[in-house]
């Protein structure tokens, strides 16, 4: 049975394998509530009952970032400090020594990209559309999205993805090393699961050392830099709302 929630769900958790489902539809967008629920989720995430995460998204679409409109409701003060724990919250879970997977079931755009962008590894179906459009509303990427754009895609083309406000397809974004595989819609969610299910055959303290491995060789983005991030981007969306 499902947990209760207004936007995240616990929608399993079978084989040691979590799975969080964004679900606030029709876009699946996050308001600032978003992440007080990632925040108690991430409680679960770290127990040693779980041994992997899949996020995904209710409906056809993973989610297609902000809302807007609720982050400037919530004062501009108020959403500096709100950022600032969704960067860090983002952080820990991309630190996370078991293997957190975006299944990417639809669109996933904006701060929906980020989240995915912090996972470990994404899977999507063929026809998602991705990437970080905020530039082409007058928003810059909040969630350390630009960063791991850099560092999984080269700066050049993360700069032109992120300058053009590009929106591209899953076999683009798998050429550009943004996601690792692609997987029919119709047997999609199985083969997530199978996926997870052969990283988990492996020993767990082997994997988590690889992960671990993994996050000491990442540059992440500490306080100040969130803190910043968060004053540009709800100066910017005060001054898109009016």
């Amino acid at each position: 049975m499902p947990e209760k929630s207004q936007h995240l769900i616990v929608s399993s958790m079978h084989s040691n394998i979590l799975v969080l489902t964004i679900t606030n539809p029709p876009n699946n967008l996050m308001p600032p509530a978003f992440f007080n629920e990632l925040d108690h989720h991430y409680q679960h995430m770290i127990s040693p009952e779980v041994r992997a995460v899949i996020f995904t998204g209710e409906g056809h679409v993973f989610s297609k970032g902000a809302d807007l409109a609720a982050i400037d409701a919530d004062g501009t003060a108020s959403s500096e400090e709100r950022f600032v724990f969704a960067n860090d919250l983002i952080n820990a879970i991309s630190r996370l020594d078991k293997p957190v997977i975006a299944a990417i079931n639809g669109a996933c755009l904006g701060g929906g990209f980020e989240l995915a962008l912090a996972c470990h590894l994404r899977l999507s179906i063929p026809k998602a559309r991705l990437g970080l459009p905020e530039t082409s509303i007058g928003l810059v990427p909040g969630l350390g999205g630009l960063q791991r754009l850099i560092r999984l895609a080269g700066e050049a083309k993360a700069l032109e993805m992120v300058l053009l406000g590009d929106m591209f397809s899953a076999e683009r974004a798998l050429d550009w090393n943004l996601i690792n595989r692609i997987l029919p819609k119709e047997t999609f969610f199985e083969r997530v699961h199978l996926f997870t299910k052969t990283i988990l055959a492996g020993s767990r303290e082997a994997i988590a050392a690889v992960l671990e491995l993994a996050a000491g060789l990442r540059e992440q983005t500490d306080t100040r830099q969130a803190l910043e991030t968060a004053r540009r981007f709800t100066k910017l969306v005060r001054n898109r709302m009016k």
